[in-house]
């Protein structure tokens, strides 16, 4: 029998940080509070949460991230698994996304390394409308493969030092003059 084809372009990506110099356990305690990556990502400004927990230990379902990514202003991802014992989680995008993107999903595990180091594999899923996805897959996936680094270096920076980088330091200062001319 034949295989129906795909009607979606699908695109793959996993990465995983450098080790981080903080246990599985303290990292997870920081990535399970999915709703602070505002704090410690330059890309996320803040974030506000809704809905009731659909997964024990969680405290929300769902997120509205106000991003500072080209071509964005906010997206809203649902939480989809949440596993404590696991250290894993995941959520996909629910609004915000161009048309052309049918599904984008991340997976996020933490895993112990030895009892004070760890690392954070995040695994990127994305389904584009076929045709558009052969035109705009590449830049898109380039988009990715710029962000997800980034996110988990600052991610780094953060467990390991309680320090945001410098780069979203920068960006705090420049939300903060904007704040403050909006107001005069």
């Amino acid at each position: 029998m034949k295989q129906a084809e795909n009607k979606y372009r699908e695109i793959k990506i996993t990465q995983v940080s450098e080790v981080i110099n903080v246990s599985a356990d303290a990292l997870w305690q920081i990535v399970r509070k999915f709703e602070d990556v505002g704090q410690w990502f330059t890309s996320i400004d803040y974030v506000t949460v809704s809905g009731k927990s659909e997964f024990e230990g969680a405290s929300y379902s769902e997120r509205t991230c106000y991003v500072n990514l080209k071509g964005y202003s906010k997206v809203h991802e649902k939480l989809t698994f949440f596993d404590d014992s696991k250290r894993e989680l995941a959520y996909e995008l629910t609004e915000g996304a161009p048309g052309f993107l049918l599904f984008a999903g991340n997976h996020w595990t933490v895993s112990e390394v030895d009892s004070r180091h760890s690392v954070l594999k995040m695994e990127a899923t994305l389904r584009l409308k076929k045709f558009v996805g052969s035109l705009l897959g590449g830049p898109m996936k380039k988009t990715v493969l710029k962000n997800l680094p980034i996110a988990l270096n600052e991610l780094k920076i953060f467990a390991e030092t309680g320090e945001v980088s410098a780069a979203k330091k920068a960006r705090m200062a420049e939300l903060e003059r904007k704040k403050r001319k909006k107001a005069a």
